[in-house]
């Protein structure tokens, strides 16, 4: 059976036809509560299917450009749901893929994560977290071909962002650092540290990796290490000052 055909029961969601409005209607609505287990990102098909829509999404031939943007965006939404608790009530959500659950939107985007419990023990997070990334990504380099250590960058620049802007909203970012600096050390190699800065009174996030997206034709983040130091400073100056 064709890919795009595959039914949602096989742990793949289908590609859109093209179809009349009415029935695009339906298979929007259709793919708009498709919810697939944690344990389907380990899928080498299902992942495929992930990037030939982030390919299509950016409008890039590179595999690699379109694996790297997906994990930018994959980290973020997944870490939120997986970290937010931790800044707000102390408590870390159980990562484990079998009890994660993942929502893909109508463009095949993840846009938001469920996890399924919590932890017995905050101090077991950052090895659960680990375990749990470590398919994900390994499944993602094989179909990519992105190699393994720029994904854990990602995954640490998505893991600082997430802590910090949580406890940014409750009025604390240096504890926001501090945790964030904690769960990577505790994730290990080769994971690089997290990085912070401040700028215009305002504690930031210096990127550790590149998501690639100026090689989609867009242009770079402002806080891209591909950039020269004073650039990247005064760009990153103007963000803050936008927070």
């Amino acid at each position: 059976m064709p890919r795009d055909e595959q039914p949602l029961s096989s742990g793949h969601f289908a590609a859109p036809e093209v179809i009349t409005t009415d029935a695009a209607d339906d298979e929007q609505a259709r793919r708009m509560q498709d919810v697939l287990s944690g344990t389907a990102l380990t899928d080498p098909d299902v992942m495929a299917q992930f990037v030939a829509d982030c390919r299509q999404r950016w409008s890039t031939k590179d595999d690699r450009v379109a694996g790297t943007l997906w994990w930018y965006s994959t980290s973020s939404i997944v870490l939120t749901a997986l970290l937010t608790r931790l800044a707000e009530i102390d408590l870390a959500a159980d990562p484990a893929l079998e009890r994660l659950r993942v929502h893909v939107g109508a463009d095949g985007r993840i846009v938001n994560a469920y996890p399924g419990g919590l932890l017995p023990e905050v101090a077991e997070l950052p090895g659960a977290l680990r375990a749990a990334l470590s398919p994900v990504l390994a499944t993602l380099s094989e179909v990519s071909g992105v190699r393994l250590p720029p994904l854990w960058a990602i995954t640490t620049d998505a893991v600082a962002n997430t802590l910090l802007r949580a406890w940014r909203e409750l009025g604390a970012p240096a504890k926001g650092m501090e945790q964030a600096s904690w769960l990577v050390a505790g994730m290990g190699s080769p994971l690089p540290a997290a990085r912070f800065v401040e700028l215009e009174g305002k504690v930031l996030v210096r990127r550790v990796s590149c998501c690639l997206i100026d090689h989609a034709g867009f242009a770079a983040c402002a806080s891209c290490p591909h950039q020269e130091p004073e650039t990247r400073k005064l760009r990153m100056a103007a963000a803050a000052q936008a927070l």
